[in-house]
């Protein structure tokens, strides 16, 4: 099975007038695989040709998040994997787990309770329980997180690279794991 991988999306492509929106939804036109991830930041939202599957970063619309979830807002080919989700494509008899840890890492917020009482301000970014809910995964294949796990190397730590998304990565052992927030801008293919 082919899964294309989408980073952060934002506003225009680095030194184009091209919107980075535009340019994914061209690519899952053009590009022959089965399906793609988004590792969240895609900031605007659009009807896709080929099954994308994302998680939402800290640039991310919460209300379009739940527009789209509860289909006032009907998009194509967009499907959102909540925190602690596992999403199972199937293809030709391989089967591939994709499961996601949505937010960003902010101190700030990290310790807040989950539920009604949350202030609107902090749903874009992961809190403990969300790190805890996903420490339970297991046989992912795919694991995907909008900030880094720590110990990768690039700096400006908590920020990039996060020590609760590296205990989810060190627990799930998921076979790959694609994250974004960093915004280290690479065009090579595997």
């Amino acid at each position: 099975m082919k899964i294309g991988i989408l980073g952060d999306i934002h506003g225009y492509l680095p030194g184009s007038d091209m919107m980075g929106i535009d340019y994914a939804v061209e690519l899952t036109e053009r590009l022959q695989v089965d399906a793609f991830v988004q590792v969240g930041d895609m900031c605007h939202y659009r009807s896709f040709a080929q099954p994308v599957y994302w998680i939402f970063g800290n640039n991310d619309w919460t209300d379009v998040v739940r527009q789209i979830e509860t289909g006032e807002r009907p998009l194509e080919n967009l499907h959102h994997i909540k925190t602690g989700d596992v999403v199972t494509l199937e293809k030709g008899g391989e089967t591939i787990r994709i499961a996601g840890l949505n937010g960003a890492y902010d101190g700030l917020y990290y310790d807040l309770e989950d539920g009604p009482e949350r202030p609107l301000e902090s749903l874009p970014f992961l809190i403990r329980s969300d790190v805890e809910r996903s420490m339970q995964l297991r046989d992912i294949d795919i694991l995907l997180a909008h900030g880094c796990p720590a110990g990768l190397g690039y700096g400006r730590e908590p920020d990039y690279s996060v020590q609760p998304i590296r205990d989810v990565l060190d627990a799930v052992q998921p076979r790959f794991m694609f994250c974004g927030h960093a915004h280290y801008y690479n065009s090579s293919c595997l």
